[in-house]
């Protein structure tokens, strides 16, 4: 065997097998590019219930609107938003992806691997989230992964929810544990038939420096176009 021949045929073996196509998945992820962030609007009702080594809990509520350019904050726990309370939450969200159906692309592009659950449903498995997705006292993305139920009844298949979650207790810092977290996101065909954001649900058990605590905050989002 001539040595170039060789070389050839070592570098065809060695090479990754091409995966096979997924033509659901494709339309998934083509649908949910087809609303980008700039081209939808909400306003987004928060409430979240906080509680500290089993102490009495804490809630506070908070509406904002998403005009496909800015974020605003409305209220803080049921007063109008000061400048100073829209300035923080502009500054909180800045280089933060801004919630909406279309992140579905982001978390479904790099690999999800396909499987129907006990009632039939297909479900696209994530092992791991892209880099942003969660940030909590830095990006946790690499120890989170996911779970996207499609739904198939229409003419264009879309994720109806989407889980998020910690498989297993997390530390960091050496002073710092998260023992539980999970979101879990509801999506909904709108108008134009498209498919929207409309129900968060975040819980978060953990603790830091001695202190433990948990929190569950629940958001919905109403459409404004």
């Amino acid at each position: 065997m001539k040595p170039h021949l060789a070389a050839l045929l070592l570098c065809l073996s060695s090479a990754p097998a091409l995966s096979a196509t997924d033509p659901l998945l494709d339309k998934v992820i083509a649908g949910a590019r087809a609303a980008p962030a700039a081209s939808i609007a909400y306003e987004r009702s928060l409430r979240a219930v906080s509680q500290e080594n089993g102490g009495a809990t804490e809630t506070r509520t908070a509406t904002d609107r998403w005009d496909g350019q800015l974020l605003t904050a409305v209220s803080v726990n049921g007063k109008p938003a000061t400048p100073d309370d829209i300035a923080q939450a502009r500054k909180a969200a800045a280089g933060r992806p801004v919630s909406g159906y279309y992140r579905i692309a982001d978390y479904l592009r790099d690999g999800a691997r396909r499987v129907n659950d006990p009632q039939g449903r297909t479900i696209y498995r994530i092992d791991k989230l892209p880099k942003g997705s969660v940030t909590i006292s830095g990006d946790r993305s690499g120890d989170m992964v996911g779970e996207a139920v499609i739904d198939t009844s229409g003419p264009q298949p879309f994720v109806s929810r989407l889980r998020i979650f910690l498989p297993k207790p997390l530390s960091f810092f050496m002073v710092a544990k998260l023992d539980s977290y999970e979101v879990v996101n509801e999506y909904r065909v709108g108008p134009g038939g498209r498919p929207a954001l409309v129900r968060q649900v975040q819980a978060i058990v953990g603790s830091q420096m001695g202190k433990a605590g948990q929190t569950r905050t629940e958001i919905t989002y109403t459409p404004l176009r």
